[in-house]
């Protein structure tokens, strides 16, 4: 989700059924390694070495919002977690010579989560610690003041989809006097509601401009992209706003339940930030994550798994990973608020 400014940044076959899409596991815990991971991938043994021993050997958890896809969302006939996102997590930890495994966490908790500094502090004491997300996080100053690092390795922008013969979007504008669905903690949500000159739940902005002058939005926030695309279909709202690669990905497999031509985003990307792999500030698996995301781009197995999943056109090089690079390229969306 891509997550900037006032909260926080998030092909298969294309015959994958909608309504697998739908399918909600909030909370659950899951592993696998999709067909499309990339292959060849082997230990690096000046990276494996930057792992405190305390960590090696060990099954390392890590969290994952998994309704976004392709990012990262539930396999319907095998329920496992899977995605690009996932692809690149295991790539990841196989060359810090580690095993990894992800849980699925509603977005908006798994800050909170990553900062419990013991499990008893995590929902009843029962679930793992998680090292890291992986998420289509984009780093903000807010969640860095927080206490989270982000560790950049992609970068995505923002969209808008709707059915055929909805309504027209090439701004944000457009959303005026609309229904729009979003998913909850991420920067559509802040950036609809901003564009109003409000924070998120409608409380005015000290000295802002409502750009829908009086024709205004209807926000609906859903805990889950899934239950927003849900919204979407049923014709509950009428535009979703979301990640453009989510955003597109989603037109693909639904395919005629929203017509040709449904993605509707202004003609050149808006929007566009870095996603980055959150942790809590000097993590013991920060620097070998860092380390390990370059080796896989200078090596090609980075550009192999964006390939299999059609979302190369994100990609990054290994000069542009960095630690909490909050910087947008290109035009916003959305005027700053």
């Amino acid at each position: 989700m891509l997550r900037t400014k006032n909260s926080v940044h998030r092909s298969i076959g294309l015959g994958l059924a909608a309504a697998g899409l739908l399918l909600a596991a909030c909370g659950g815990s899951s592993s696998g390694t999709s067909p499309s991971a990339a292959s060849g991938v082997t230990t690096q043994a000046s990276i494996a070495s930057e792992v405190p021993a305390s960590i090696k050997g060990t099954v390392v958890q890590f969290a994952t919002d998994a309704t976004y896809a392709p990012n990262e969302y539930i396999n319907p006939d095998t329920g496992q977690i899977q995605g690009w996102d996932i692809d690149l997590a295991n790539a990841i930890c196989k060359v810090m010579g580690l095993v990894c495994t992800a849980n699925n966490v509603t977005f908006d908790d798994i800050i909170a989560q990553l900062k419990a500094s013991t499990p008893a502090e995590q929902a009843g004491g029962d679930k793992p610690r998680y090292q890291f997300s992986i998420s289509s996080w984009t780093p903000t100053a807010k969640r860095e003041m927080s206490g989270i690092d982000f560790v950049s390795y992609f970068q995505a922008g923002e969209a808008w989809v709707a059915k055929a013969g909805g309504p027209k979007i090439s701004t944000a504008a457009d959303m005026c006097g609309h229904k729009v669905a979003v998913e909850t903690g991420t920067v559509e949500e802040s950036d609809a509601w901003g564009f109003m000159g409000k924070m998120v739940g409608g409380t005015p902005i000290s000295a802002d401009t409502d750009h829908c002058a009086g024709h205004d939005m209807t926000v609906d926030s859903y805990v889950t992209q899934t239950q927003a695309d849900a919204a979407l279909r049923s014709g509950r709202d009428d535009i979703g706003f979301l990640d453009r690669p989510v955003a597109e990905y989603e037109v693909k497999v639904t395919g005629g339940k929203f017509g040709a031509g449904a993605l509707l985003v202004n003609s050149q990307p808006c929007g566009v930030a870095p996603y980055g792999i959150a942790m809590v500030q000097n993590a013991p698996l920060e620097k070998p994550i860092e380390d390990a995301v370059k080796y896989l781009m200078d090596n090609g197995f980075y550009t192999q798994i964006l390939k299999s999943w059609n979302v190369q056109a994100g990609a990054l090089t290994s000069s542009q990973v960095t630690v909490n690079n909050n910087n947008q390229v290109g035009g916003v969306c959305v005027p700053s608020y």
